[in-house]
């Protein structure tokens, strides 16, 4: 039933009705202010936290890829005698295979290793930006903020640990690879079942270059090699701010443009 009111609202078959008004915007409402509910020092464990539970399963990858077994020794005496070398696989078809082992573990690393990089880089940015000596939490205690920051710098230290442990494996392989294309050489234009082309073993090289050099994957890992002051200053549990910030400029050039 039509109320007796309708035409009162109602001109030239048009409602007229006054719309109610929607209520005006608050800028406290815009997304830009408002004010996050994590402090930055949880925002960063949480970060590690998110790194350790990639870790697990990929320091496993590290032990079951067994890099160090593929090891190239390398020293003095190779310079005066030639010895057999121990990883001559006999044959071309065993060398392709060996070669395409290689290959395989080295891309079942880098990968991983890759997103924990990518995580470990997010880390070191949040607590060099937000994490100071004058770092003050509104819900903490100052002795659970010092706390906090330990385990952080200790979390930060272990990331760093793991990336070097995997960079160490994939030298391993890269030299592994280099030294069985060596080996491939040797079949160049042999004849019958052991012949490969020249043509052939410089595709290989190429591919293998873009491969270890991390143009494949955009991902320099050989950044993560540790040298004697690297370990010493994480053995110590070091975080200084200052070298960090040079460590953290380098950083950012892992993931290559």
């Amino acid at each position: 039933m039509s109320s007796l009111y309708d035409d009162l609202f109602e001109e030239d078959g048009k409602d007229n009705k006054p719309k109610p008004k929607s209520p005006k915007p608050s800028y406290l409402d815009d997304d830009r202010f408002q004010a996050s509910t994590t402090e930055s020092l949880d925002e960063i464990l949480a970060l590690t936290k998110r790194f350790n539970l990639k870790a697990e399963p990929f320091s496993q990858l590290l032990t079951k890829t067994r890099a160090i077994d593929h090891e190239v020794e390398k020293g003095v005496l190779d310079f005066f005698l030639v010895a057999k070398d121990p990883y001559d696989q006999g044959s071309l078809a065993r060398e392709r295979k060996y070669y395409a082992l290689l290959q395989s573990k080295f891309e079942a690393v880098i990968v991983p290793m890759r997103e924990l990089a990518s995580i470990h880089l997010e880390t070191i940015k949040q607590f060099n930006s937000d994490i100071d000596k004058d770092y003050y939490s509104v819900e903490k205690t100052d002795k659970q903020v010092k706390s906090d920051k330990e385990i952080a710098i200790d979390q930060i230290n272990t990331q760093r640990k793991i990336l070097a442990d995997a960079a160490t494996s994939l030298s391993i392989l890269e030299d592994a690879l280099i030294a069985t294309e060596k080996r491939l050489r040797n079949y160049i234009d042999a004849g019958g079942i052991n012949n490969i082309s020249r043509s052939e073993c410089e595709i290989l090289a190429q591919k293998r270059e873009n491969l270890t050099s991390g143009t494949s994957h955009n991902f320099d890992y050989t950044f993560f090699k540790m040298n004697i002051v690297d370990k010493a200053a994480i053995a110590m549990g070091i975080y200084l701010k200052e070298t960090t910030a040079q460590y953290l400029d380098k950083l950012n050039n892992v993931f290559i443009k």
